[in-house]
């Protein structure tokens, strides 16, 4: 249920001077947000919170009651300075298309590498492990995708919630962000 969207040209180069933007999207609980902000500030100190806003009409899929992922990061995107990236994070259900399925729901999305990411926790098992998926988005924000390793941040969850079972970055994932200015 997580996914990279190559952003293809319309990403951004990621630096280490980025700036990590956390935005608070339709229903998100105050400890969602503070989280998410203490988890990443610690890793990458240059991370704010915006405002909170309401879920943009426009990503509303009427008939699953579900808002478009894939609309909410290009949204996001469009709204990125150069060398920012917006995390945007809710607890309404987000879908994105996977294959033939047009309405996939879906915990996270974001383009890899760019300057967007979108992470619910509406179908996570257990709601201590938001920051992972948080992470994890932001790990394809910063140009990696999936890894093979069972226990690493950046494994594909393959329609499912493996968040239990990840315990950090695998050694070579790490390696990666750290050349990115992460503090691991």
């Amino acid at each position: 249920m997580f996914a990279c969207k190559d952003a293809g040209t319309r990403s951004r180069p990621i630096q280490a001077t980025i700036r990590v933007k956390i935005l608070p999207l339709g229903r998100v609980k105050d400890i969602q947000i503070k989280e998410s902000y203490e988890g990443i500030r610690k890793i990458y100190p240059q991370t704010e919170v915006l405002p909170a806003r309401d879920m943009p009409a426009f990503t509303y899929y009427e008939p699953r009651n579900r808002n478009r992922a894939d609309s909410l990061i290009r949204w996001m995107s469009s709204m990125a300075a150069r060398n920012e990236i917006y995390v945007g994070i809710t607890m309404q259900d987000i879908s994105a298309t996977k294959g033939k399925l047009a309405d996939y729901g879906i915990m996270g999305l974001g383009y890899c590498p760019g300057s967007a990411c979108i992470v619910s926790s509406y179908r996570l098992k257990n709601k201590q492990n938001f920051f992972k998926l948080v992470i994890h988005e932001l790990g394809h924000n910063m140009g990696l995708s999936h890894c093979p390793v069972l226990t690493c941040y950046m494994r594909d969850a393959k329609g499912g919630d493996p968040t239990d079972e990840e315990k950090g970055f695998c050694p070579k994932c790490s390696a990666f962000l750290r050349k990115k200015g992460w503090n691991l």
